[in-house]
């Protein structure tokens, strides 16, 4: 396999990633089945701002985490990295969006939150932790450190990165369909099994 270096420092990666899955965890221990203070001045916030073309920008990101858009994308990456003949980047890339999905259903089922009420959408499942969120929070760091260099030069791809994981978490709270501190934690959780896979991947390698 062709040797990848996602990161400059693996071992740091990996309990960055560990601390933020930890924080997620203590949030599903502690988080009340009703929503928080803040999550309802949040949800009243949203619910006073009418504007069509915010909908619709919520609307788009809710389709791009669902079928089949969701699967296109996943598969668009996968298979340019098997064009490019990066298998471990591959591997990587799958375990780290299975492992992520795979807790966040996980995580719904223990804590079996309620959801807002009044949805522009129907989602499926409980409510924490967000599923977009969490999708968007391990592809994102997924493709910063599979398409950029390790180093300083991926300031400005991790501040997009981190904007698209904002908008598609405000877009959940626009459509009334999570609580703000339900997608505060889905983003913790993807980011935090990207940085983990991703960071152990590496070390393993280099063991």
């Amino acid at each position: 396999m062709r040797a990848e270096r996602f990161v400059t420092r693996p071992r740091e990666t990996v309990w960055a990633g560990v601390c933020l899955l930890a924080a997620v965890g203590l949030g599903a221990i502690l988080i009340p089945t009703g929503p928080l203070g803040i999550d309802q001045r949040w949800a009243d916030a949203m619910k006073d701002v009418h504007s069509e073309f915010l909908r619709n920008v919520a609307l788009f990101c809710n389709s791009l985490g669902i079928w089949p858009w969701r699967t296109v994308a996943l598969a668009t990456v996968a298979c340019i990295l098997l064009a490019m003949r990066r298998l471990l980047a591959l591997v990587t890339f799958a375990v780290a969006e299975a492992l992520a999905a795979l807790l966040s259903i996980l995580l719904k089922a223990l804590v079996n939150r309620p959801r807002p009420p009044g949805g522009f959408v129907e989602p499926v499942g409980s409510s924490y932790p967000s599923g977009h969120a969490t999708d968007a929070g391990t592809t994102a760091v997924a493709l910063v450190l599979l398409f950029t260099a390790a180093g300083p030069g991926r300031r400005p791809w991790w501040i997009a990165a981190g904007l698209g994981i904002a908008v598609m978490a405000w877009s959940r709270t626009y459509l009334q369909v999570h609580w703000l501190s339900d997608v505060v934690a889905g983003a913790a959780l993807g980011i935090g099994v990207g940085l983990v896979v991703f960071g152990a991947a590496q070390l393993r390698r280099r063991a």
